[in-house]
């Protein structure tokens, strides 16, 4: 009985070693906060699972630090308030500006994660070309795939957002404002034609153009942090990114991430939403 507990007590020891030298490398603990979550309690129910998991694997604690934008996010890493930030990609690019030193963890990669421009079928609208003119509602400012994507777009296609057409960012009502007639086009994410066409007909609207698959919404790491605890956190992570994955799909706050990859950051991917930010000015 006794040789039998032995590997069992060698098996605890490598763990509480393990631990140890995760504890080491990061603060004892870590807080996270994901940009589009403002409050605690919301905070909370979406992500406990997910950081009962990372702190079972780094042996640190982690704790919740809601910080609801962007802006509140990137003042929160200038001053070491968060450790840990879920962003979006366009959030990505300016936290990576404005704090330098700020570096990805890991990305979650989504499913149908790019922008397109949607069209009646019955209008004389068929390409980006025919918006010149056009009114065309948009979500709202600094949205990635309904805001800074499809602006690129516009631009890529030889439009001047400023001149050849008018666009409204309108947010939750930009679908409504399509289907009552108050704008020509949307331009949004891919993932709001499905619902959109089934309530208003499959064969009434139409997407005209379709923009490049997004990169991954990133986790990324304050500058104060150090490499090395970077470093075993990328490990923690990616020994099991599933796990990670369905931790934070658990409680249903999170279905966006459905179907969703967990990666590694290949910083040049972010490159086309940094074209996108100097090509049309935008600023937060």
């Amino acid at each position: 009985m006794k040789k039998s507990l032995l590997p069992l007590a060698a098996a605890l020891s490598l763990a509480a070693a393990t631990q140890a030298q995760a504890a080491e490398s990061c603060p004892t603990t870590l807080r996270f906060a994901d940009t589009g979550i403002e409050g605690s309690e919301e905070l909370q129910r979406a992500y406990q699972g997910f950081v009962d998991e990372v702190e079972s694997r780094l042996g640190v604690t982690v704790e919740f630090f809601p910080v609801g934008n962007r802006t509140t996010a990137i003042n929160a890493l200038r001053f070491e308030q968060v450790d840990i930030v879920l962003a979006g990609p366009s959030e990505y690019v300016l936290m990576t500006e404005r704090v330098p030193g700020t570096r990805p963890i890991t990305a979650i990669v989504r499913p149908d994660y790019y922008s397109v421009f949607i069209a009646p079928t019955d209008s004389d609208i068929e390409s980006l070309d025919d918006l010149n003119g056009k009114h065309v509602a948009m979500k709202d400012h600094g949205s990635t795939t309904g805001h800074i994507m499809p602006s690129y777009m516009l631009s890529q296609a030889g439009l001047d957002i400023d001149r050849d057409l008018r666009i409204s960012l309108l947010d939750g009502a930009r679908m409504q404002a399509l289907a009552s007639g108050e704008v020509d086009a949307v331009g949004t994410g891919v993932r709001d034609f499905a619902p959109f066409v089934a309530q208003h007909g499959e064969a009434n609207y139409r997407i005209i153009a379709r923009g490049q698959d997004m990169p991954g919404d990133p986790m990324v790491a304050g500058p104060h942090l150090s490499a090395e605890c970077i470093s075993e956190m990328q490990e923690a992570f990616m020994n099991d990114p599933d796990g990670l994955l369905q931790a934070i799909l658990a409680p249903g706050e999170r279905d966006k991430y459905l179907g969703a990859e967990m990666v590694l950051v290949d910083d040049s991917e972010y490159d086309m939403v940094r074209e996108s930010y100097a090509l049309l000015g935008l600023s937060d």
